[in-house]
């Protein structure tokens, strides 16, 4: 099943890069590397701080791509965030 991304229709599995919108945060994570039985967790982007925290093993094609999405969350600070599909929101920040 294809995903959407900036960058037009990608195959799922062409695209290693995972993001996932979780109560506490986003979630940036490898689908090509299993980790304890998940994906490889590269970075995470805590709703409350917004201070993204980037692993040190992480790719450097990756976290360019990673930095750059926080960046566009990051830049709406203060504002309601949709992180489920049933209208669930979160302030971005403090």
């Amino acid at each position: 099943m294809p995903i959407t991304n900036a960058k037009g229709l990608l195959p799922q599995e062409s695209d290693p890069l995972f993001i996932g919108l979780f109560p506490g945060g986003v979630s940036y994570a490898n689908r090509n590397v299993e980790e304890h039985g998940d994906f490889k967790r590269l970075a995470f982007l805590p709703y409350d701080t917004l201070a993204l925290e980037v692993q040190k093993d992480c790719p450097p094609e990756l976290r360019h791509r990673i930095v750059e999405d926080a960046k566009t969350i990051q830049a709406r600070r203060g504002q309601q965030f949709r992180i489920s599909t049933c209208g669930q929101t979160v302030r971005l920040g403090r």
